[in-house]
C-alpha cells in the first residue's frame, strides 16, 4: 500500500523518471530538452538489429492455437463468454456496475475474500460485477527469474492454475491489470489470463512509467508487449486491452487535454494497428466533479462503442481518517453515478475503501464500500436534474479538439523524424523512451511558458497539478507526503558540485532515518532490561 501511495503522489507531483535502456542506449530527451536541441530518430531508436512490429504480431497470433479464452465462473454463471457482451447488456438494461479491488499475498487468503466479499455484498443488495487484483510487481518479471528478484506485497500467481483459482471463485468477471501488459513477462502471464477465462487484461498505461527494480531492457519489454497483444487480437472471444491512464502519462501531464490525446494514441496503436478492443480506466487523480464527468463524457465520444473498463476511485482525496474520507469517497462516487447515469460508458464503478490510505483494506471495509456505493446509486436520481452539463459539455468540446490535436502533433512530429507511425513496436519504444514531460513539451496544446523552460500553460488544467498548496499540513507529516514534498521542491541541478551535495544529503537523510529507528529500538530495550532486573518475574510472597 505504501508503494502505490507513494506512485500516486510522486507521479501526481511530476516526478516522473524514464530510465534508459541500458542494453539499447540512447540520449534521453529530458537532457534534449534543456540543450535545446532537436530530437532525431537516432535519439529514440538508434540503427540496430530490432525486430519489426508485424514480425512480432504475427508470433503472437501464432499462439493463438494454443492458448485461447477458457471458461470461467463467470462465463459459466452469467452466459456471456466476456465482458465487452456483459456490458453493453448492463448498458441496455441501464444498471450501473460495480468493481471490487482486493489481493492479499497469500493464494488461497484472496479466494476466500474473493467469496466472502462477493456473497457478502449480495446479501445486502450490493451486486459486484467484476474483480480486480492487485497483482504483487514481481510478476512482471520473467517467471523463472522471480525467485532472484525481490517481491512487493501483493500476490503472485506462477501458473495457470493460480489464475483459475480467482476466476472461479465467483460469478463476477476477474480483470488483471497490474503488471502484465508492460512488463518482460506480458506474453507468459496473458497466456495464462486467457487460460483462466479473463476477458479484460491490462495494464498498458504502466508500460509507460512503471519500471521494474534491476531490470532495464525497454526492447524486450516492448516486444513481449507486442506478442502479448498480437495473441489478445486473435482471439475468437473479444478481449477487451484495459489501460489505466492515471498510471501511465495522465499523471504526467500538466493538461487534461493531453491525457485525452494519449488515449488516443494508444487507442490508435491497440485498435487500428493492431486490431484489438481497447478500454481506457481513469479517475485516481481526477479530483473535480466537473472534468471528472467532462472526461468521461469525452471518453465515449471516442470509444467506438466499445466499453470503458473501470473508473478507479480519486484516492488522492484520502488524507485523514475513516469518517473525513468518507467525504471523498461520496463526492467522487456521486461524480461517477451521475455520469453513468447521463451518458452509460460500461465503466465498472470502483469504490475505494476508506482505510485506503493507511494500510491494506479488510473484507469488511471492502463490502462497506461497495455497500456505500449500491445505496448511494439509489439516492443518485434526485440529484441528476440539478446538474447543469453546459460547461461540463464545453470543457468535454475542449477535450475533444485538443486531445485530438496531441494525437495528430504527435503522430506528424515522430513521422518527420523517421518513425515508423505504422509499426506498434516502433510507436511504442518511442513514446515510452521520449517520456510523458518531452512528449507535452514537444506536442501539447497550450503555449510554452517563459518563466518555465519545457513546460506549457494547460488549455484546461489536470486536477491535481495546481493543488499542492492546498494540502493539508497533516498529510507532509507522513512519510509519503514528507518524501514527496521534498522532491517536489527540490531545486534543479546546476553542477556537479551541487549534484554531488545532493546526493550526500540524500544518503545523510536515509541514515539518518535508519539510526533513528535503530535509537528507537535500544530504548526499548534498555527500558526492558532494566525493568526485568528491577522487578523480577517471580516476587516474594507477601505472607
Amino acid at each position: 500500500m505504501l508503494f502505490h501511495f507513494l506512485c500516486d503522489w510522486s507521479l501526481a507531483s511530476g516526478m516522473h523518471v524514464n530510465a534508459p535502456c541500458h542494453i539499447h542506449q540512447f540520449r534521453h530527451p529530458a537532457y534534449m530538452m534543456k540543450q535545446n536541441t532537436k530530437i532525431t530518430r537516432a535519439d529514440l531508436i538508434p540503427s540496430g538489429d530490432l525486430p519489426r512490429g508485424t514480425e512480432l504480431l504475427r508470433m503472437g497470433q501464432k499462439l493463438a492455437g494454443d492458448w485461447n479464452v477458457g471458461i470461467s465462473g463467470f462465463s459459466r454463471e452469467t452466459g456471456f463468454s466476456n465482458e465487452i457482451d456483459y456490458k453493453r447488456h448492463m448498458i441496455g438494461s441501464g444498471r450501473m456496475m460495480q468493481h471490487a479491488h482486493l489481493g492479499f499475498r497469500d493464494l488461497s487468503r484472496t479466494v476466500d475474500a474473493i467469496r466472502q466479499v462477493y456473497d457478502t455484498c449480495a446479501s445486502r443488495g450490493a451486486q459486484i460485477d467484476r474483480f480486480g487484483m492487485c497483482l504483487d510487481w514481481s510478476m512482471g518479471y520473467p517467471r523463472d527469474h522471480r525467485a532472484s528478484k525481490p517481491r512487493g506485497t501483493g500476490i503472485l500467481l506462477e501458473g495457470v492454475a493460480d489464475f483459475a483459482a480467482l476466476t472461479e471463485a465467483s460469478s463476477a468477471a476477474m480483470h488483471f491489470g497490474d503488471f502484465m501488459l508492460g512488463f518482460p513477462a506480458a506474453l507468459e502471464n496473458t497466456c495464462a489470463a486467457l487460460a483462466a477465462g479473463a476477458t479484460t487484461i491490462g495494464n498498458l498505461g504502466q508500460y509507460f512509467t512503471f519500471r521494474l527494480p534491476g531490470y532495464d531492457d525497454d526492447v524486450e519489454t516492448t516486444q513481449n508487449t507486442v506478442k502479448a497483444l498480437g495473441l489478445i487480437a486473435a482471439q475468437s472471444t473479444p478481449v477487451l486491452v484495459h489501460s489505466n491512464l492515471d498510471d501511465g502519462y495522465a499523471a504526467v501531464f500538466e493538461d487534461l487535454s493531453s491525457a485525452l490525446g494519449q488515449a488516443l494514441l494508444e487507442k490508435y496503436i491497440v485498435t487500428d494497428l493492431i486490431g484489438a478492443p481497447y478500454a481506457v480506466c481513469y479517475g485516481h487523480h481526477f479530483t473535480e466533479p466537473l472534468t471528472r464527468i467532462a472526461f468521461q463524457r469525452a471518453l465515449a465520444a471516442i470509444s467506438d462503442g466499445v466499453p470503458g473498463s473501470q473508473v478507479y476511485g480519486a484516492t488522492v482525496l484520502y488524507k485523514g481518517n475513516h469518517a473525513e474520507n468518507y467525504a471523498g469517497l461520496s463526492s467522487y462516487l456521486l461524480s461517477d453515478i451521475v455520469a453513468q447515469k447521463l451518458l452509460p460508458t460500461g465503466h465498472a464503478l470502483n469504490p475505494v475503501p476508506v482505510s485506503e490510505n493507511e494500510r491494506i483494506p479488510d473484507v469488511a471495509e471492502i463490502c462497506d464500500a461497495q455497500c456505500h456505493l449500491s445505496r448511494l446509486s439509489e439516492l443518485a436520481d434526485g440529484y441528476v436534474p440539478l446538474f447543469d452539463l453546459s460547461q461540463i459539455d464545453q470543457t468535454c468540446k475542449i477535450l475533444l479538439k485538443e486531445g485530438q490535436g496531441f494525437a495528430d502533433r504527435v503522430l506528424v512530429g515522430l513521422d518527420a523524424i523517421g518513425i515508423d507511425i505504422k509499426d506498434p513496436f516502433e510507436m511504442l519504444l518511442a513514446l515510452r523512451r521520449l517520456g510523458g514531460r518531452a512528449l507535452e513539451h514537444q506536442f501539447g496544446a497550450g503555449a510554452l511558458r517563459q518563466d518555465a523552460p519545457g513546460r506549457r500553460k494547460p488549455i484546461i488544467v489536470r486536477p491535481l497539478s495546481g493543488n499542492w498548496k492546498k494540502m493539508p499540513r497533516p498529510l507532509f507529516n507522513q512519510m509519503p507526503g514528507r518524501i514527496s514534498l521534498r522532491l517536489r521542491r527540490r531545486q534543479p541541478v546546476s553542477s556537479p558540485r551541487r549534484r554531488m551535495c545532493m546526493s550526500m544529503e540524500k544518503c545523510c537523510w536515509i541514515w539518518c532515518s535508519r539510526l533513528r529507528g535503530l535509537a528507537l529500538k535500544m530504548v526499548v530495550y534498555l527500558v526492558t532490561l532494566i525493568t526485568s532486573l528491577r522487578w523480577p518475574k517471580t516476587r516474594p510472597s507477601m505472607s
